[in-house]
């Protein structure tokens, strides 16, 4: 019920209607069988079911129990007054999303992957790679001078990152705080 008083449909809107990126973003569609754009309102529910059904599979093997809670992690994600969203659709299915946000740093625009996924079943089939490399021109377009992101060590995400030019700054360190 939360996305249905259409106050994110509106903040959607508000902050990516006619803006001269989406032609950019039309010119970068990177493969015929695929179509490259930017997260609209509509595909929340469909992100949420693949990331529900990603990230309860392995290596993750989180505990999504339900849609509800992954539409609802989603929704805190897209209703970021700073957010923004690519998806890749296969067969008119939604197969691989990046759901981030902006930064402004004194080093310049930075873009903040919060949840970057591919469908399980075309993992491992360079669907990653080329939504890596859409989201990645899209942003360079746009200003962006960074992307940044975190991921788990010794998985299967670590290695395809680094494949797509991350690396890892040993000059920082992720720390956690258990509060119970």
């Amino acid at each position: 019920g939360h996305f249905e008083n259409g106050s994110l449909k509106n903040h959607w809107g508000y902050f990516f209607q006619n803006k001269p990126e989406n032609n950019i973003l039309k010119e970068l569609k990177l493969d015929s069988d695929l179509d490259f754009r930017r997260f609209s309102w509509e595909d929340l529910d469909e992100c949420a079911e693949l990331f529900k059904n990603v990230f309860s599979a392995g290596p993750w093997y989180d505990e999504w129990v339900s849609l509800d809670q992954s539409r609802n992690y989603l929704g805190e994600l897209v209703e970021n007054p700073v957010f923004e969203g690519f998806v890749v659709r296969e067969d008119s299915e939604i197969v691989a999303v990046c759901l981030g946000h902006r930064r402004s740093w004194w080093m310049g625009k930075e873009f903040f992957v919060d949840e970057f996924f591919v469908e399980n079943v075309r993992q491992g089939n360079g669907i990653g790679t080329k939504m890596m490399d859409f989201v990645t021109n899209s942003l360079a377009a746009n200003g962006y001078n960074r992307l940044i992101l975190l991921t788990n060590k010794e998985i299967p995400a670590e290695s395809f990152y680094l494949k797509n030019g991350f690396y890892n700054n040993y000059q920082r360190t992720v720390m956690v705080k258990k509060l119970q």
